[in-house]
């Protein structure tokens, strides 16, 4: 059965000999590198361009190895190698990355617009699922754990793009293509890197100096994603439009969950870098991304216990927003 019209049973992506990889995000591997290579239009050729300067290498470099992000004193998070002018990322931050993708999606969806949708039709439009909550809430504090100790991905019992059933396809589904928009955002920053910081950069470079290219990067990495957005008013413009604004947003939140701190040195404070981006992209006060943002900043507080007050009277979830990033920065 062609997994692309399957409606029941077992859909299993693994093919061992084109999926290189130890965890159940290998089977979209190929995938970043080609969205990354469409970020907008006449990036491919930019790209090519880069790399025939010698600022950027013609690969990524993927290490597979089963360690935890955070281990041997080190943080295996993207980040550019200044000598071999490759990007690299670690297997095990971007089953991390999956996972908050996943989590923060659906416990937006069940908790947030289908309430919203059923309170606007006057109706029961969406049954909201607690097993789908639970299982988002599961999965979520599996990647958390990640950060300190490697443990295998129980495939049978948690949400993960690899194996899965046909059952259930739209929400890990979905967050594919969410992930995929969210580690673009991510190779963008580094590309901006490589491009335009790594020749200034050396073990003396001043921490004022850093922070300025991690603020350079991020805007840089957001301009380019916007030029690859169609702001037609379509259908199929806006679904896009829509995936790409979610990826970046969750790009973002991921780091929130990596510490309890927000407060950057070298990089700039993880509620300012998310602030930009909201900002940057120019969305409407309705936008999900707003509601989308709030989600991940509740994930956040409960982790760390950073007892945030949640106004149950605000005007817009953009209204709310702000008032939890104003706590936030009261408390640091």
């Amino acid at each position: 059965m062609n997994w692309l019209t399957q409606t029941h049973g077992t859909i299993n992506h693994y093919k061992p000999q084109i999926h290189p990889g130890n965890q159940p995000v290998r089977v979209i591997h190929h995938m970043l590198i080609y969205m990354f290579q469409n970020t907008h239009p006449d990036f491919f050729k930019e790209l090519q361009f880069q790399i025939q300067a010698g600022k950027v290498d013609q690969h990524l470099d993927f290490n597979f190895d089963e360690s935890p992000i955070h281990g041997d004193g080190r943080f295996r998070t993207p980040r550019v190698n200044i000598e071999t002018k490759k990007i690299e990322l670690h297997e095990t931050f971007l089953s991390y990355l999956w996972g908050c993708t996943y989590a923060i999606y659906v416990l937006y969806v069940e908790n947030i617009d289908y309430p919203r949708i059923n309170k606007e039709s006057g109706r029961i439009v969406h049954l909201t699922k607690q097993d789908k909550i639970d299982e988002a809430q599961n999965l979520f504090d599996y990647v958390k754990s990640l950060m300190t100790f490697f443990d295998l991905w129980d495939k049978d019992e948690l949400p993960n793009p690899e194996i899965y059933q046909a059952e259930d396809r739209d929400y890990v589904e979905q967050t594919n293509l969410f992930y995929t928009e969210a580690v673009k955002f991510i190779l963008c920053h580094e590309f901006t890197h490589l491009t335009k910081h790594a020749d200034q950069l050396d073990t003396e470079s001043p921490d004022d100096k850093i922070l300025d290219f991690e603020i350079e990067a991020d805007n840089d990495a957001i301009d380019l994603i916007k030029r690859g957005i169609n702001y037609s008013n379509d259908a199929e413009s806006n679904a896009h439009r829509m995936a790409v604004e979610i990826g970046a947003v969750i790009g973002i939140l991921s780091s929130f969950f990596l510490k309890s701190s927000t407060v950057g040195v070298r990089h700039p404070n993880t509620e300012d870098r998310l602030s930009n981006l909201l900002e940057r992209l120019k969305l409407n006060e309705d936008n999900f991304a707003w509601g989308l943002s709030c989600i991940g900043l509740k994930l956040w507080d409960e982790q760390f216990g950073k007892n945030l007050i949640w106004k149950e009277d605000f005007l817009t979830y953009k209204t709310l927003y702000y008032d939890l990033v104003t706590q936030i920065k009261e408390k640091q």
